[in-house]
């Protein structure tokens, strides 16, 4: 046995709290833990796909999550796209700062849906829809409305889906956003000249900000139109909108970045 498997073996990967739900899928495991006054999604024993405090299910908790939400401030939402539900911290989020928002929601596993509803207070009123697609197939397929913020969040247990960084994906999430929305991808690092995202976001979009958060997680923010606001407004209209979302984001704001293109 190698010292890797060795070191593997005694890792404890079962997840903290008490395990009030086990499912498994065609995709692998979906585990629902409750600790501390906080209910955790996981696919695996150790990484959260999302967490929602018991008490208060619409105030985000994940600071990537957050950082999402900040582009709230510069295109206020009508209509909304999210790809992937997790646990449904936008989904939650989004609809108690405004009822009236159209969230369509698209999650490629059933099972996480039905969990979701299940253990998540998922709202259920008409102005949220979801759908059981691939996000792939679900942008491939005729257009019929347009958004003003498209999230897009499509992880498994241990990676991010591959095609958020492809050209293909980003020009049909273009595709489908209105003039002045933002398309919202939550990354695994900032994209460098190099990378195939960096010039793919070059072509596709005019105005590209970008904020690292606390996890590592890489918030992309792009948008269709040139984007003229200076930085320190888009900050400051970012951390205003945190008590609409009951939490600060003054932090999280003052660390979002212009992404410049050579």
């Amino acid at each position: 046995m190698s010292m890797v498997d060795k070191l593997l073996n005694s890792l404890d990967f079962s997840p903290r709290g008490q395990v009030i739900a086990r499912e498994q899928d065609h995709c692998g495991e979906i585990i629902v833990s409750d600790h501390k006054g906080y209910r955790t999604l996981r696919f695996d024993g150790i990484c959260e796909q999302s967490k929602m405090c018991i008490d208060a299910p619409q105030v985000p908790v994940h600071n990537y999550i957050k950082t999402m939400l900040m582009a709230v401030a510069w295109q206020p939402p009508s209509a909304v796209l999210i790809l992937g539900l997790g646990g449904g911290g936008l989904v939650r989020a989004l609809h108690a700062y405004d009822p009236n928002m159209l969230l369509e929601v698209v999650e490629l596993r059933e099972a996480v849906v039905s969990v979701a509803q299940s253990y998540f207070t998922l709202p259920s009123d008409d102005t949220v829809i979801l759908r059981v697609a691939d996000a792939g197939d679900f942008l491939r397929a005729p257009i019929t409305r347009q958004y003003d913020l498209i999230f897009s969040d499509l992880y498994s247990a241990f990676s991010m889906d591959p095609q958020q960084g492809t050209q293909s994906f980003l020009q049909r999430c273009a595709g489908r956003l209105s003039p002045q929305g933002w398309l919202v991808l939550n990354y695994h690092e900032v994209p460098d000249e190099d990378s195939l995202l960096y010039h793919s976001l070059h072509r596709v979009f005019n105005s590209v900000l970008y904020c690292v958060a606390p996890s590592g997680n890489v918030i992309i923010y792009a948008a269709l139109a040139e984007i003229e606001t200076p930085l320190n407004l888009l900050r400051r209209l970012s951390a205003e909108v945190g008590p609409s979302f009951n939490c600060d984001l003054g932090y999280l704001s003052r660390k979002i970045e212009r992404l410049h293109f050579s």
